[in-house]
């Protein structure tokens, strides 16, 4: 999903300025009457139109006088388009907002507190932890999960095969072997990767932090940020990461993760980790047709519990309600029947994951993602994370320990320091 720097400006004395009057009415649905104005991102035109359209069909059964007009909108410009719709007066009712973008704007109260209605929005018992917490701060609940997407390995099973894998690894003992298997069987290639990890890739190095114990960055009870990367633990984390990049990987360190299914269709790469709309590309249009059914995903082994996982990061969208909506109720209503059972169930059907551990896909392709789902995670909720993202602190980092430019102490030292007064800045 897409990320922006800060709130603007405009956006945040909008939202200061709703608590003037500007909120929204309890409204009783027979007696309703009225527009309702709903912002999704163009996938949901593309993807599953008949999703929203059911929606609304529903939601007019209880609101029956209330015209929903949906505008689809591109992840490019549509958080400068809010800014400008909350110092107009004019925002839309129901908002979809990337996970990542949901921080800043939480901070800035830009969004209707939606905790009390939690338990009336289906398998919120069950809601992906990720997602959730994308859309949570300070303990209250500020969106609903929508959809999203994690990462698992993906494998070539043909090129496994030959090197006498016939399972995909299931512990990193398991893992280490394969690889070690691949690189053996592939030695005369120098441009073979048992597994492609280049070092521009941090959703792949975050989750051996987060596996080791360490964290990416916390906020205390001060409220200042405190970044975790140059923590024994996260260092342990990023040494494990490295290691599979030395005993899998050939190729440039300094790039990152988006040649790696061309790399895999060409036959250079038996591995990689990725999103499911990675793995899809290397028998999409853009890959080879004739690989569809030798492609495969398992989750990620931990190298530091015999038997478990790696978590992964999981991002993806959620649908929230604008502080400044006249209409708070209609828009929690259509909420609701967007993010129903029934729809989460056309969203896997569409390739995604659903918001919910309760509908999962049942392709065997997507087994490793479907799986990956039970320990997932976000990015700190910080409302300046946009701008260590903008000013790539995090990769630089690890293009400097994957280069070997700096020892994993020198550079997560040197990151830490440059991310909190990003993270504290006014």
């Amino acid at each position: 999903m897409k990320t922006r720097l800060i709130a603007s400006a405009a956006l945040i004395g909008c939202v200061l300025l709703a608590a003037s009057g500007c909120g929204s009415e309890a409204d009783d649905s027979g007696a309703a009457k009225g527009d309702l104005t709903v912002w999704l991102q163009v996938e949901a035109q593309t993807l599953w139109p008949k999703s929203v359209e059911e929606t609304t069909a529903a939601f007019n059964k209880a609101y029956p006088d209330v015209k929903v007009t949906v505008a689809y909108q591109a992840w490019t410009d549509h958080l400068a388009k809010f800014d400008a719709s909350a110092q107009a007066g004019t925002v839309p009712d129901v908002i979809e907002m990337g996970t990542t973008e949901m921080a800043q704007y939480m901070a800035a109260g830009a969004f209707a507190d939606l905790s009390g209605k939690k338990s009336t929005f289906d398998n919120s018992d069950a809601w992906v932890k990720s997602l959730t917490d994308a859309a949570t701060l300070n303990g209250k609940l500020y969106g609903v999960p929508y959809y999203g997407g994690d990462r698992a390995v993906i494998y070539r099973t043909d090129i496994l095969a030959d090197a006498g894998i016939t399972t995909p690894p299931a512990t990193w003992a398991q893992l280490t072997d394969a690889v070690g298997k691949l690189s053996e069987k592939h030695k005369a290639d120098p441009t073979f990767s048992a597994f492609f990890l280049p070092g521009q890739h941090q959703y792949s190095a975050m989750p051996f932090i987060i596996d080791a114990g360490g964290y990416i960055a916390k906020q205390g009870s001060d409220g200042k940020w405190d970044a975790g990367f140059s923590t024994p633990e996260s260092i342990a984390g990023l040494k494990n990461w490295k290691a599979l990049m030395d005993a899998g990987y050939h190729g440039d360190r300094t790039i990152n993760d988006l040649t790696a299914f061309s790399t895999m269709v060409a036959g250079k790469a038996a591995m990689f980790y990725d999103t499911s709309g990675q793995m899809k590309k290397v028998f999409g249009k853009d890959g080879d047709a004739a690989l569809k059914d030798k492609v495969l995903s398992f989750r990620l082994p931990s190298p530091t519990k015999p038997d478990g996982f790696l978590p992964t990061f999981m991002g993806g969208s959620v649908v929230a309600v604008p502080a400044k909506s006249k209409h708070a109720e209609w828009g929690a209503a259509w909420i609701k029947e967007y993010t129903s059972s029934a729809r989460q169930q056309q969203f896997v059907d569409g390739g995604f994951l659903s918001n919910t551990l309760k509908v999962v896909p049942s392709d065997p392709q997507m087994k490793g993602y479907a799986e990956a789902l039970k320990d997932t995670f976000t990015l700190p909720p910080a409302k300046n994370w946009a701008q260590v993202e903008k000013t790539k602190l995090v990769l630089t980092m690890l293009v400097d320990i994957a280069t070997g430019k700096a020892t994993v102490e020198q550079a997560t030292a040197t990151a830490d320091t440059a991310i909190e007064a990003a993270l504290n800045a006014a």
